[in-house]
C-alpha cells in the first residue's frame, strides 16, 4: 500500500475519468457505456491495478459506467450526508450504501469507502487482497482518508453522471432507470424543502421514502425548532439504528433534569463556519490556547473545578452531575434565561473531563440558539471537539515540556496522570504533531473487503 504520510491531507477533488470503450456485451445501458474507468482522490490514482489476464500493470479499470452511476443516484443523499455509525461497524444497508463494489453487475470495483463528516465526504480506500481470485488486483490504498468538501464531491458525481447519460443519448437510449432518477434528483436538489426532507431521511440512515411518514414530521418538528446544526448530530446517533422509535430518545433529552449553568469566559460564540478548508483539529488547538491565554495558563494542568468554573455551573449544583443512565450522547440545550441545561453521560472522572471541556470547545463554535451536542460519531464538529479538549487538558507544548524527550509508554503514564487525562489522548496528541509514529495496517474505519 502506498503511503500517504500527512494525516492532515485535505484534498478539493476527487475526479472519476472514463474513456469510451467498444461497445461491449449485456444490456443495451451496459454494453454502450463500457468505459475504461480510472478514479482519482487529489492526484492518487485509486484504480491502479494489476491485470492478472494480460499481466500487466494499468492505471484504469475496464467496466461499464452505467451501475456506478446509477449506484451514485440511488444513494445520493446518503453519500452527501450520511457519516459513519458510532459503533464504526455498520450493517450490510449501510456498506450497500457506501461501498463502491455495491455497484455490482459482475464487475471487479475497488474497494472505496465514502462518509461525510458533514461538511466533507470522507474517502478510504484499500487495495485488494494479497490472494485475489479476480481477473483485477487493484494495488493501491489510502494510509489515511482523503477529504473532499461536499460541494466537490457532489460536483464529481454530477458531472460523472451527466457524461453517461450523454452517452446514452448518443444511443437513444433515453427513458432508462439512469434518465429517470436523475431527473428526480435533480428537480429535489432545486426545491428547498425537498432538499431538506431528503437530507433528513439520509442523516438518520433512511433510503428515500423508506422513513415512515410520522417520524418525518417530527425530524422536520425538530429541523424547525431546534435548527440544522442540532438535528445534524443527533439523527445519525438516534436514527434508522436506534434501539428506540427514530429520534424519541430525543425527548427524553428535552424533558431530562440536568444541571444549569452559564459559561463566564469572554472567549466565547464565535459563531463561524471553520468551512471545509479547515482542519477541524488546527481550528480546535487555536481555540484552546485562545482559552487558555484568557484564564492566564498556557501550559499547566487544569484542576476540575475550574472546568466547571468557565461553565459558570454553580459549586452547589456540581455534585448533581451525574448522567441519566447509559446513553451515547450528551448535550448542552439553550434556556429561554439564557443558561444552558447541560444533560452528561461521563462517570468517570477523567471521562468526565473530557466531557466538560467538549463543552467549553462546543459553545466557542456554536450559535447561542443552537444545541451543544457530543456523540462518538466522526462528524467535522465532534472531531473538533475531540482535538479542542485534548489540547486544552493537555497543551502540546506543557506535555513535551513535561516528558523531556522521553515518549516510552512509562512516561506517556505519568504525563496522563500529570495532566488528569488518559493515556490515549496522550498518545493521540504525539501522534498527530509528529512526535511519535503510528503504523497502520488497514487504514479503514472498517474491514471493507469482499474477496
Amino acid at each position: 500500500m502506498k503511503s500517504l504520510k500527512s494525516g492532515k491531507l485535505v484534498t478539493k477533488k476527487i475526479d472519476f475519468r472514463q474513456s469510451w470503450s467498444d461497445v461491449g456485451s449485456g444490456t443495451p445501458e451496459l454494453a454502450n457505456t463500457l468505459a475504461q474507468l480510472a478514479i482519482y482522490a487529489g492526484d492518487y490514482n485509486l484504480t491502479r491495478n494489476e491485470n492478472i489476464f494480460s499481466q500487466s500493470i494499468q492505471d484504469h479499470v475496464i467496466v461499464s459506467s452505467y451501475p456506478l452511476a446509477l449506484w451514485m443516484l440511488q444513494n445520493w443523499w446518503r453519500l452527501l450526508y450520511e457519516p459513519l455509525p458510532k459503533s464504526n461497524k455498520p450493517d450490510v444497508n449501510w456498506r450497500m450504501a457506501h461501498e463502491l463494489v455495491a455497484a455490482n453487475h459482475g464487475f471487479v470495483w475497488p474497494k472505496i469507502l465514502f462518509a461525510s463528516d458533514s461538511q466533507n465526504v470522507q474517502v478510504w480506500a484499500t487495495p485488494s487482497n494479497a490472494n485475489c481470485q479476480q481477473s483485477v488486483r487493484y494495488i493501491n490504498g489510502l494510509n489515511h482518508p482523503v477529504s473532499i468538501s461536499i460541494h466537490d464531491f457532489r460536483q464529481a458525481l454530477f458531472e460523472f453522471v451527466s457524461t453517461v447519460e450523454n452517452r446514452l443519448k448518443v444511443f437513444r437510449l433515453e427513458s432508462t432507470d439512469l434518465s429517470e432518477l436523475f431527473s428526480i434528483v435533480r428537480e429535489e436538489e432545486q426545491i428547498e424543502e425537498s432538499r431538506v426532507y431528503r437530507k433528513l431521511e439520509a442523516l438518520m440512515g433512511f433510503d428515500p421514502d423508506e422513513c415512515s411518514t410520522d417520524t418525518m414530521e417530527y425530524a422536520i418538528k425538530l429541523y424547525k425548532e431546534y435548527g440544522e446544526s442540532t438535528v445534524s448530530e443527533l439523527a445519525p446517533v438516534y436514527g434508522k439504528m436506534g434501539q428506540e422509535e427514530p429520534l424519541k430518545a430525543i425527548e427524553k433529552l428535552i424533558s431530562a433534569v440536568g444541571v444549569y449553568g452559564k459559561p463566564t469566559f469572554s472567549t466565547t460564540q464565535k459563531s463561524k463556519s471553520s468551512g471545509s478548508d479547515s482542519v477541524p483539529w488546527e481550528v480546535a488547538i487555536e481555540n484552546a490556547q485562545e482559552l487558555r491565554d484568557e484564564i492566564g495558563n498556557a501550559n499547566d494542568p487544569i484542576d476540575t473545578k475550574t472546568l466547571f468554573e468557565l461553565l459558570g455551573i454553580a459549586p452547589s449544583a456540581i455534585e448533581k452531575w451525574e448522567p441519566m443512565g447509559r446513553s451515547s450522547v450528551s448535550v448542552g440545550i439553550p434556556t429561554d434565561d439564557q443558561k444552558i441545561k447541560f444533560v452528561p453521560r461521563k462517570k468517570h472522572p477523567i471521562g468526565k473531563r473530557f466531557e466538560l471541556s467538549r463543552y467549553l470547545g462546543d459553545f466557542m463554535q456554536t450559535a447561542s440558539n443552537q444545541w451543544l451536542t457530543n456523540t462518538d460519531l466522526g462528524t467535522y464538529r465532534q472531531k473538533y471537539q475531540r482535538a479542542f479538549a485534548a489540547e486544552f487538558l493537555c497543551p502540546i507544548n506543557g506535555l513535551i515540556s513535561f516528558l523531556e524527550n522521553d515518549f516510552s509508554n512509562e512516561a506517556i503514564e505519568d504525563a496522563a496522570d500529570y495532566f488528569t487525562v488518559s493515556e490515549q489522548t496522550v498518545t493521540s496528541l504525539l501522534v498527530s504533531h509528529h512526535y511519535i509514529e503510528y503504523q497502520t495496517i488497514n487504514a479503514s474505519p472498517y474491514h471493507i473487503g469482499y474477496n
